[in-house]
């Protein structure tokens, strides 16, 4: 038998194996305190039943971990305890293990060929690495759609993938930069990326960022005079606000467009979307929403350019609650209601 890490998105640390209890635990490499992600592979363990055990932690869904055979396809396990769960392996193949959902980076590339959006390179990343963007149309109105600022987010990946299938049936007018994995490197990697030493790419928009892509969206939003961002993100690993979705509202004028965007979203929302109530979302200076979270974010940064009239950031819930539980498919038919939303608010605006 064999407890591996090295496919993309691959993290954990292996504390002790007794047994059939293996124990576990997230690593957090450049980490600044503790996160949640985790992602393991088992293989050659046909016909075994084994416990992972992560006590004392609690990083362990309401719904189980999430399972697949083929970093494609994924579904809940099952079971209620959030430090432990057990498997009884088929076969001796490989058998994957998650925090969630994970987004591969090729689900994205197969969904650019089959959407023949044409994918190119933003940047080199500090890991020596190839940053893929999108760029659709010209002009204004000027638009960001962007996700994985922390790369083991990965609903917000889902919910673009919907918001482009939407946009590319309706084009949105103007021009249309596309980050789908702002730290790829982590995504690649299978980092934790939130709260990252000395900081995180959402801490980055600074004078002097540190990271490429970064530099690359700060530069090309300046030059195109953006006027509409909208960054897509999962909140903290599970209970209370965190099993919805929810937007990151601000204060100011900034407000009442957030609000309005939220508004139509609700009225939008299809019966096989994940649900999204505007009750749900956070208001400025509320919990963590405080005027200092947005220090160095895209948000704060992108709400001093002269031009803009939506700053959006969305936070889809990693597992739901039981009556609106996330599967891969509700996600994405969310995202093209997110993308109905944008389109609405961005054409509305242009005439």
């Amino acid at each position: 038998m064999r407890i591996f890490t090295d496919f993309t998105g691959g993290n954990i640390h292996v504390l002790e194996q007794t047994g059939d209890v293996v124990r576990i635990e997230p690593e957090l490499r450049d980490t600044m305190g503790v996160w949640f992600y985790w992602a393991f592979a088992v293989e050659g363990a046909a016909g075994r039943t084994l416990m992972f055990d992560m006590a004392p932690l609690k990083w362990v869904g309401p719904w189980g971990p999430a399972v697949s055979f083929d970093l494609v396809h994924w579904r809940w396990l099952g079971g209620g305890d959030h430090s432990r769960f057990t498997y009884t392996f088929p076969s001796d193949e490989p058998v994957y293990f998650a925090h969630d959902l994970l987004y591969h980076p090729d689900r994205f590339f197969r969904l650019a060929e089959r959407l023949n959006l044409p994918v190119q390179t933003l940047c080199t990343s500090e890991r020596g690495r190839k940053v893929p963007c999108v760029r659709l149309g010209e002009g204004s109105p000027a638009v960001l759609l962007s996700a994985r600022h922390h790369c083991c987010e990965a609903t917000g990946s889902y919910v673009l993938e919907g918001v482009l299938e939407t946009l590319t049936k309706t084009p949105l007018p103007g021009s249309v930069l596309v980050v789908p994995f702002v730290d790829y490197d982590g995504v690649l990697d299978g980092d934790q990326g939130k709260n990252r030493a000395p900081h995180d790419h959402n801490r980055d928009y600074i004078d002097a960022p540190i990271y490429a892509s970064i530099r690359e969206i700060k530069k090309d939003a300046v030059a195109r005079g953006l006027q509409y961002a909208f960054d897509f993100h999962s909140p903290w690993h599970w209970g209370g606000m965190n099993d919805c979705a929810f937007v990151v509202r601000s204060s100011g004028e900034m407000l009442k467009c957030q609000q309005a965007f939220g508004q139509k979203l609700e009225q939008l929302l299809t019966p096989d979307a994940l649900r999204y109530r505007t009750a749900h979302d956070l208001d400025p200076e509320t919990d963590w929403n405080k005027s200092a979270h947005m220090k160095g974010c895209l948000r704060g940064f992108m709400s001093t350019l002269p031009e803009m009239k939506l700053v959006l950031t969305l936070e889809t819930t990693y597992y739901g609650e039981p009556d609106n539980i996330v599967t891969q498919e509700n996600l994405v038919a969310f995202g093209r209601c997110v993308g109905r939303a944008i389109y609405q608010t961005v054409t509305e605006c242009s005439q």
